[in-house]
């Protein structure tokens, strides 16, 4: 915490360098002692040598774990702000999927998809392992899920099921999310051009644990579910596992984001977590393009339960999300959604034009604490800050209608 005489090292070019007994380096010993000045020196001061905070020491720890364990969030603030702590160099540092092997995987289950092109081309991602069952209160996994290392792209090295005390098989989800294309402009010009769909979203985390939530057991067996924009597909796969619903119908438009979600079905294909008397899973869980302004690309069927996360960030799209929803969905179905309470132009006009369809709001209500907790199945605290930082700072709501 000596400022001083660090802005005087630096000032005689003193290099950024990891010693010799356990490849701890300056950053290192400043974040896990929540010196927050000394770590802007360091972070701010153009060295030689390429800074990066999640450059791990010996013990495995980066400077942004030994931030995070400072409770410092000023410091963990500056941390995660680095440019070497970017979500996308996160995900595009990862090991590349090897989807010849997912291929090979699947070659003798003829409903497999194979991988498309544009899959192969957007090789690099991160693959998390979910548990949405997983009660993290305190900070301690109660269910004593096994310890791991943080989710690889290697399938074949993740798919060792984790037991609870008692002895029981805990289901889990994996799912990959890539790099966002086009970060700048993310929503495109038109909605087949928007590429947010290739990451996780907070909210469709919350959807998640909403859907596999003792609440709703039972209620979507034997029924059909749509889910509306679902990106990577975390809620509808999810539904899909801690259910059994006939049919899973997971939407969206854009064709990269499309080819996301095949690959996070078929990965999950022939796991103990996704068997179940409604079926087959790739009979039962499906990807579709739908695009909400045409009808002729909706499913000829009409949907028991609709469901969708943080859809609306504008009011000019209510419109169309009504026209979809009450398109799809049966005299007697319901629509569930979830999104953060605050920052979300439009969503009290949506709620307002539902109710003028003929559709009442029969629940509206905080999301428990439980669903914001971390979902990581090995409950690595890093790795989940990391990439959900706004999980357990958000509220969100639970919308029925």
């Amino acid at each position: 915490g000596h400022v001083t005489t660090v802005q005087l090292l630096l000032y005689n070019k003193s290099k950024h360098m990891a010693n010799k007994s356990g490849r701890n380096t300056p950053l290192h010993w400043a974040a896990a002692n929540g010196h927050d000045e000394v770590v802007e020196l360091i972070l701010n001061h153009n060295f030689e040598e390429e800074l990066d905070v999640l450059a791990k020491n010996d013990g495995g720890r980066s400077a942004l774990t030994e931030g995070f364990s400072s409770k410092n969030t000023k410091l963990v603030g500056m941390l995660l702000e680095h440019d070497s702590a970017s979500e996308e160099k996160l995900l595009s540092g990862g090991k590349e999927v090897d989807a010849d092997t997912e291929e090979e995987k699947n070659k003798d289950n003829k409903d497999s998809t194979s991988t498309s092109d544009a899959d192969k081309n957007s090789k690099q991602g991160i693959i998390h392992e979910f548990d949405f069952l997983r009660d993290d209160s305190d900070g301690e996994n109660k269910e004593l899920i096994e310890e791991g290392e943080s989710i690889s792209n290697d399938v074949a090295e993740i798919d060792k099921p984790s037991t609870t005390l008692e002895g029981e098989q805990t289901k889990t989800l994996l799912i990959r999310e890539l790099p966002i294309k086009n970060a700048d402009s993310p929503f495109g010009d038109t909605a087949i051009d928007d590429t947010t769909g290739l990451s996780i979203w907070c909210a469709s985390l919350v959807m998640a644990r909403w859907m596999a939530s003792k609440s709703q057991l039972g209620r979507f067996d034997d029924k059909n579910v749509l889910e509306l924009g679902a990106g990577c597909g975390v809620p509808g796969l999810a539904l899909g596992m801690y259910s059994h619903a006939k049919t899973v119908y997971i939407t969206d438009f854009n064709p990269a984001t499309i080819d996301n979600v095949r690959y996070n079905i078929d990965i999950n294909a022939n796991r103990p977590s996704t068997k179940s008397r409604a079926g087959e899973w790739l009979e039962r869980v499906k990807a579709a393009s739908i695009d909400w302004g045409d009808e002729s690309t909706w499913p000829k069927e009409k949907i028991d339960y609709v469901i969708g996360s943080d859809l609306i960030y504008q009011k000019s799209i209510v419109p169309l999300l009504k026209k979809v929803v009450s398109g799809l969905i049966k005299d007697n179905g319901s629509f569930l959604y979830t999104c953060p309470t605050d920052g979300r132009d439009g969503l009290i006009e949506f709620i307002a034009t539902m109710k003028k369809e003929g559709f009442y709001c029969v629940s509206e209500e905080i999301a428990p604490d439980m669903y914001r907790a971390n979902p990581l199945s090995n409950g690595d605290a890093e790795d989940a800050f990391l990439h959900f930082y706004e999980l357990p700072v958000t509220e969100y709501k639970l919308y029925e209608s």
